[in-house]
């Protein structure tokens, strides 16, 4: 009798320690810092209705979405870097890239911030990567985009975005100043504030393309949720929008910049952007 119970309790061990194995294996997966709050973010932006007489240059957006088992990506990520940091700047063209599902579901970028990159692919309608988009409209392949982008730089903006920031004990603060400068419908026009990582490296290629190194990637939209309509703000009669938000411990702080735009949520177009890049 004893013989036997010993040999039933064998058998209930061989099964079940590889299966808890397995368990512990599959519900305990490295630490990972991704969503650990290090600090605050706190957005603070000014609008001023009265148009302005005064001249202003206008700021392109470009919009990307990529992904790390992009083979094509590689070739137009490398185009996108050229154009931001030596044919344009800063004072002229600023980017967004935003990470997707597809080709490869894996990609870590997305991982990390998949409602606010899926929210994206639908607000613009996109299926594949690459897809670059300026200024809201246009859709160029990655050999007309300077003539995509220089239509854009004439034309005369609406507005003026100008943006500061500063790191004060462990939090992040944003200042943004928006001056019209034209009469102009307000019905449709969203601000929008991106909070973007300017370089991230990886040891190794998180994907099957071979990239290491990703550029101007959105970490956040400040507010993550709501748009702000600035019809709503000039009829509240205080000009004075106060955001707070979360800063993240695995985000470099010594690489987040902010983008600022203003875009026609109806006709996507992008009227004007600012950043802290310089």
């Amino acid at each position: 009798m004893q013989s036997s119970l010993k040999d039933v309790m064998k058998r209930v061990l061989i099964i079940l320690i590889p299966a808890l194995l397995f368990v512990s294996c599959k519900t305990n997966p490295p630490f990972t810092p991704e969503n650990r709050v290090s600090g605050k973010i706190f957005l603070k932006v000014n609008f001023n209705f009265v148009p302005q007489s005064k001249v202003v240059n206008k700021v392109v957006l470009l919009e990307d979405f990529a992904n790390v088992s992009c083979q094509p990506c590689v070739g137009s990520n490398l185009v996108i870097k050229s154009l931001t940091r030596e044919v344009y700047g800063p004072e002229k063209l600023v980017a967004i890239k935003y990470h997707t599902y597809f080709p490869g579901p894996n990609d870590p970028l997305y991982l990390a911030n998949k409602s606010l990159y899926e929210s994206k692919i639908s607000f613009y309608n996109v299926f594949f990567a690459p897809t670059t988009i300026i200024d809201g409209l246009e859709r160029p392949d990655t050999s007309a985009l300077r003539q995509k982008i220089d239509a854009r730089l004439t034309v005369a903006p609406p507005f003026e975005i100008i943006v500061t920031d500063t790191f004060i004990a462990g939090s992040y603060y944003i200042e943004v100043q928006v001056n019209s400068l034209s009469t102009i419908n307000l019905t449709n026009l969203i601000l929008e504030s991106a909070l973007i990582e300017e370089e991230i490296k990886y040891e190794n290629p998180p994907g099957s393309n071979g990239e290491t190194e990703f550029f101007d990637v959105m970490r956040e939209k400040l507010p993550s949720t709501i748009d702000i309509f600035l019809a709503d703000v000039q009829q509240s009669g205080s000009n004075i929008i106060e955001i707070e938000s979360d800063l993240l411990e695995s985000w470099q702080t010594d690489k987040l910049n902010v983008v600022v735009f203003i875009q026609n949520k109806l006709t996507k177009e992008v009227l004007q952007a600012g950043t802290t890049l310089n």
